[in-house]
């Protein structure tokens, strides 16, 4: 008796691409909002800055180590059993964390919850990346989570003070429990692919390794910064909530970064694209050394938001051009979350009470050899597509 395969969906439908999107951004429920949750460890839990940043280190970790996870087995493995699974981790995570914020086992179940999150994210990242339309999907998939991530920035300080670490914990289990109803419009895998993209070059072995280094290096840079955003605010003397405006307003306008890459992506080279985002992100955490006031640090902080979120798109599409077979945007997406998983566990130890001087020209450095990684396998796809 054969097995009977089962039916995929349209990966290019309405439900389909509003599924993914709403799955990807109860992934990172945490970590678009993760400055303020490091701010509160410390004002709520009274950790210190290094335990606070490694906290959420922690649970990027688990982030990354289920990227891996996925990227290595996801071919095999039925995305909706995954889907499904990973929410129910997340919420158990969140749960469990809740109500243990003081226990020696709160960073296991942060690495246990972030292991959830990292399936979730896999999935919905890998899924988007499979639609004839990948780049406008991602930038529309960054614009609905960095509204969330905006509006939780900003009032994270007060839920906070009303609810509490544990409140908040609550509240993302529940909306990892509420998102089980998007597992139907879920493809079962790679084969619900629709059709190559015209761009698409084979590169070799090696140049694919330096793709992925350059993704990796991008990412610890920017999981660093991320991390110690509101931290190197309050250093300089800014006020908390003055902080969290700052850090909204970033958000806010990174959404109109992520649709300006909508706008952009037929009209402008990739590759200057991309070396206008890489290359602003390092200038704009430049403009955060030392001490920065507080219009400084608004400027520093917007500029490396929009540029993060306009350039990503454009860093996934090109990685995506190097690989036939598809697989390469599910190890783009491990080395993503390593990146924004270990930029916390990097700059933790960096964090010296003193200042973020140290950490902040790591992360410019990261950016610079990003830059220098990417450009040399886009140098080889551009002679190829020529070629052909």
């Amino acid at each position: 008796m054969t097995q009977r395969r089962p039916r995929e969906i349209n990966v290019n439908g309405l439900p389909a691409i509003v599924s993914a999107i709403a799955l990807g951004t109860i992934g990172v429920l945490s970590f678009i909002i993760q400055p303020g949750i490091v701010q509160g460890y410390v004002t709520h839990l009274g950790v210190s800055d290094s335990r606070a940043v490694d906290l959420v280190g922690l649970e990027m970790l688990g982030v990354a180590l289920a990227t891996v996870f996925m990227a290595l087995i996801g071919t095999r493995i039925d995305w909706r059993a995954i889907v499904g699974g990973g929410l129910m981790i997340a919420a158990f995570g969140d749960i469990a964390s809740a109500m243990a914020t003081h226990a020696p086992s709160f960073g296991w179940l942060r690495l246990i919850a972030g292991f959830g999150e990292g399936t979730i994210i896999s999935i919905s990242f890998t899924f988007v990346g499979i639609t004839a339309k990948a780049e406008r999907n991602v930038a529309l998939y960054l614009a609905l989570l960095l509204t969330y991530g905006a509006f939780g920035l900003w009032y994270l300080p007060v839920f906070l003070d009303f609810a509490g670490i544990s409140g908040m914990f609550l509240v993302f289990a529940a909306l990892s429990g509420l998102a089980l109803v998007t597992v139907p419009l879920v493809p079962h895998g790679y084969g619900a692919a629709q059709a190559a993209r015209p761009g698409v070059r084979q590169l070799p072995i090696a140049m694919l390794v330096i793709a992925l280094a350059a993704v990796l290096a991008y990412n610890i840079a920017q999981g660093i910064a991320w991390a110690v955003l509101f931290l190197v605010g309050t250093s300089a003397g800014i006020g908390e909530q003055d902080v969290a405006n700052a850090l909204f307003l970033s958000q806010i306008l990174a959404v109109g970064g992520a649709l300006a890459s909508v706008f952009l992506a037929e009209r402008i080279p990739r590759d200057l694209a991309i070396a206008g985002g890489i290359l602003g992100g390092a200038a704009s955490i430049a403009l955060l050394l030392g001490h920065p006031g507080p219009i400084l640090f608004t400027l520093g902080v917007c500029g490396f938001n929009v540029l993060w979120n306009f350039v990503l798109p454009f860093i996934l599409g090109r990685i995506g051009d190097f690989d036939e077979s598809g697989r390469m945007m599910s190890f783009a997406i491990a080395m993503q979350m390593i990146g924004l998983g270990g930029g916390p566990l990097i700059a933790a130890p960096l964090i010296d009470g003193k200042g973020y001087r140290l950490v902040e020209l790591v992360c410019i450095a990261l950016f610079l050899i990003s830059f220098v990684l990417l450009r040399i396998p886009s140098r080889v796809h551009r002679r190829l597509h020529a070629a052909a």
